[in-house]
């Protein structure tokens, strides 16, 4: 076995040229890599709360660069953050329907209809006809995910701690 691949075996229990999981290749394994090089579980998390929350962002295409201008103005690890938006993106269509209504709820505002495949079909159709009649349905999911950001990154950030915590403590004790 080359140094390469002890280093690689060593830092994430993975034999090299072993099959990985995506998760394990896109999310665990730049966890564990920030760990070995120093970072601590508290950033680790942080990290990944912000990318998680950031990646819920009602508007999609947008949470990529979202994450990208947040961690360089944050100083956080830019692939552990990127791998927490990939993460939350199982959870972003069906969040955005929710943050659309708080956000109609809080301005008083009739519930547009939103229908996805007809969505799809109108934005295909006419970009410029769609952003004019959902414009503003997107301001009001901007405005619910703003107001619901901080209890989506509390939520993150306390799911998140025990699990840097714990693979710090396994990296400690040699995957044990």
């Amino acid at each position: 076995m080359t140094l390469e691949a002890k280093e690689v075996e060593g830092n994430t229990g993975i034999a090299a040229g072993a099959k990985e999981s995506f998760w394990r290749r896109r999310l665990v394994r730049p966890i564990v890599e920030q760990l070995t090089q120093g970072g601590s579980p508290r950033t680790i998390a942080l990290t990944l709360a912000a990318g998680f929350a950031l990646g819920v962002f009602p508007i999609i295409g947008a949470t990529t660069l979202l994450c990208v201008l947040v961690g360089a103005a944050l100083k956080l690890n830019q692939p552990v953050m990127q791998a927490a938006n990939w993460a939350a993106a199982g959870a972003q269509l069906p969040l955005i329907l929710f943050f659309v209504r708080v956000g109609e709820s809080v301005v008083g505002a009739e519930p547009m209809p939103l229908n996805p495949s007809e969505l799809v079909a109108e934005f295909n159709a006419s970009p410029s006809a769609f952003m004019g009649r959902f414009g503003l349905t997107g301001l009001h999911g901007i405005l619910g995910w703003a107001l619901l950001v901080p209890v989506t990154f509390t939520a993150a950030f306390a799911g998140a701690t025990p699990i840097a915590n714990r693979l710090q403590r396994r990296l400690q004790t040699g995957g044990k």
